[in-house]
């Protein structure tokens, strides 16, 4: 045999099984769903598959494609749908059947009854259902394997492995966006000046007497639920439970108002408070249809009881417990914010733990403020101990000129019993220009000094 047979052989036995090999391809739309409507166990019809056969394929010449569930777990649901045969406008047919139906694969036998050209036969899988999966988990995928093989299944007569496509996905379809709000300001001239950081700072939102937050639920609508429609608030969520936590000392939390805002139509839970104080917190919930749209605000009104200081800085945070429709999906948490809601002041405080306002001739008890800004006015709040009474002077209110001031502690308050107690100095200045020191002395020997402690951390903004 001459040079020339032995190359026309190599030429014919690659036209047979090298140039086609890994030419046929699976292609299919991933199907994402909803993970708050959904089991491991809940029954998904998985997305329409395209096989394309790389080869061609003569008549009579049948074949094999087996189609599985890649994960070991995951099963069909036994039922395995005829795949419907297409020559996309070329030549060529073939009769498809079921050789094989179980959970693990569906398996069917290819008869090709007229002659069809690579890629000129295709295969598209409508209806396979998966009924054990991993989708109940957020972010898992799912993936089946198609594999093409001669009529005994002794060999591939397409791609050397199976083709691999992720078929579905899950994903939250509700999820919670708490963007800071830093607005909120305690005022240091609420009524007046009289009652300071005992009200609010009117403006983006707030009254001087009610204070105003926002958060906003998603709905991602073009997940698939379990039915394989759209996802849907109202059929699919039972409901949601919201929870605000935060200081609530000094709040009429009792009288805390929520709005909804569906679509202009406000819906208006109850709001239930547990707890009081740096401790409390705030919950409500809505039915899922208060939610049927692809964002909602949630708007959070927080009154005042306008009995004592807000003080200068307080955090609230929110999050939220999804309530599924389905029997069997769990609740869905939604962190939202820990930190959703920021509060700070146009004022400073500053303490002291200890003070004495015992004096005489031979005794000074009293206070030094250094203010580098202009003059600001302050008020004072002193605390006795317990089974004891604070009598205010006139110096308890007033303002810290420019420069150096001087006050007498005993000017400021006093004490039933005794006269020791402890002391908070509210002041309407930036953190940066105020500071101060408690003084007690004895005439000719040397004198004690407290610097006066600026809780929050020096975070106040300046105004």
């Amino acid at each position: 045999m001459n040079s020339f047979t032995y190359k026309a052989l190599a030429v014919a036995a690659a036209a047979a099984c090298g140039t086609s090999a890994f030419a046929g391809t699976l292609s299919v739309t991933q199907r994402n769903f909803a993970l708050e409507d959904i089991t491991n166990t809940t029954a998904v019809t998985i997305p329409n598959l395209t096989l394309t056969i790389g080869v061609g394929r003569t008549a009579a010449q049948d074949f094999t494609v087996v189609i599985k569930p890649v994960s070991a777990s995951s099963k069909f649901s036994g039922a395995c749908p005829v795949p419907v045969f297409s020559n996309v406008g070329g030549t060529g047919n073939a009769a498809v059947s079921v050789k094989r139906a179980s959970a693990t694969e569906c398996a069917y036998e290819v008869d090709v009854t007229t002659d069809f050209n690579a890629s000129n036969g295709i295969l598209t899988f409508n209806g396979l259902t998966l009924a054990n999966h991993s989708l109940a988990a957020e972010g898992t995928t799912e993936s089946v394997s198609v594999g093409i093989y001669d009529l005994g299944e002794t060999a591939r007569i397409d791609n050397s492995a199976d083709l691999v496509n992720v078929v579905a996905k899950s994903f939250r379809a509700v999820t919670l966006t708490a963007t800071a709000d830093t607005n909120t300001s305690a005022d240091v001239l609420f009524n007046s000046g009289n009652s300071p950081l005992f009200g609010f700072v009117a403006g983006n939102g707030d009254t001087t007497t009610i204070a105003e937050a926002n958060f906003t639920v998603n709905v991602n609508t073009s997940l698939t639920n379990a039915t394989g429609g759209a996802f849907n608030a109202t059929t699919d969520i039972s409901k949601i439970t919201f929870t605000v936590t935060g200081d609530q000392d000094g709040l009429d939390a009792a009288n805390a108002v929520v709005n909804v805002n569906l679509a202009g139509t406000i819906v208006t839970p109850t709001v239930a408070v547990a707890g009081n104080g740096a401790s409390a917190t705030l919950t409500f919930n809505a039915a899922g249809s208060a939610f049927d749209q692809a964002s909602t605000v949630v708007q959070v009104k927080l009154p005042t009881s306008a009995t004592k200081s807000l003080g200068t800085s307080r955090t609230f945070g929110v999050s939220a417990v999804v309530d599924p429709q389905l029997t069997g999906v769990p609740d869905q948490a939604l962190a939202g914010s820990s930190s959703w809601w920021v509060w700070t002041a146009n004022a400073i405080e500053l303490r002291s733990a200890f003070i004495n306002v015992f004096a005489d001739a031979n005794n000074f008890t009293r206070f030094f403020f250094q203010n580098t800004g202009a003059a600001a006015s302050y008020s004072a709040t002193c605390q006795a101990e317990t089974g004891r009474t604070v009598s205010y002077g006139g110096a308890r209110t007033g303002t810290l000129n420019t420069g150096t001031t001087a006050i007498n502690a005993a000017d400021i308050c006093t004490f039933s019993t005794g006269t020791r107690g402890s002391i908070t100095f509210t002041i309407n200045s930036s953190a940066g220009k105020i500071k101060g020191v408690y003084q007690q002395a004895i005439n000719g020997a040397a004198a004690s000094y407290i610097v006066l402690d600026r809780p929050y951390n020096n975070a106040n903004p300046t105004y």
